[in-house]
């Protein structure tokens, strides 16, 4: 099975990191969409550009400010044989430790973009809408695999290449504080 490799990208300087760190293997494909002219949903416009070029059996989705853990690509295949044509979700850590996925459910701070390892099914898949902080739970929540068919990982493939730490707090503050 190949895997068409998603990354939509603002030309952050770590794109270049981005793309060393994915494995491609035979087939496989990286197909990279800048946002030009800069837009304030960027990534979810780059994400369904890219899906209607995809050509691989398999589609996953890394923005340009993270990157996979070495290995990645095995750890995939490894899915994808165990687990035909299923969407399959992994885990992946932030730089502060903290790891999701943490339950197996499609909740808003669960799901996130790097995790996705979907088929290339047009006909099950979901476009990338507006809402940009939760753009990756709506495309999970709204696609046509029922949430038994979803298969749960427990490995890590990727590290987010930024901290999320200032919006937990961001967060926990407005949680305590409604006014």
């Amino acid at each position: 099975m190949n895997i068409s490799f998603i990354v939509p990208t603002k030309g952050r300087d770590t794109l270049g990191r981005t793309l060393t760190s994915i494995e491609c293997w035979g087939d496989d494909e990286i197909l990279v969409e800048v946002d030009n002219p800069p837009s304030r949903r960027w990534g979810n416009d780059q994400r369904n550009a890219a899906m209607k070029r995809a050509q691989g059996d398999y589609l996953a989705f890394i923005d340009d400010d993270d990157y996979y853990i070495k290995g990645h690509r095995e750890i995939m295949e490894k899915a994808i044989k165990e687990n035909p044509d299923k969407p399959i979700l992994f885990r992946i850590e932030y730089p502060n430790g903290r790891i999701i996925w943490n339950k197996k459910e499609i909740t808003p701070g669960n799901i996130s973009t790097q995790m996705i390892l979907v088929p290339n099914n047009p006909e099950m898949l979901y476009n990338w809408k507006d809402g940009r902080n939760m753009a990756d739970f709506i495309f999970v929540d709204h696609w046509k695999w029922l949430d038994e068919e979803i298969v749960w990982r427990e490995e890590i493939i990727g590290l987010m290449g930024h901290d999320d730490e200032a919006n937990i707090m961001k967060r926990e503050v407005s949680a305590s504080n409604p006014y």
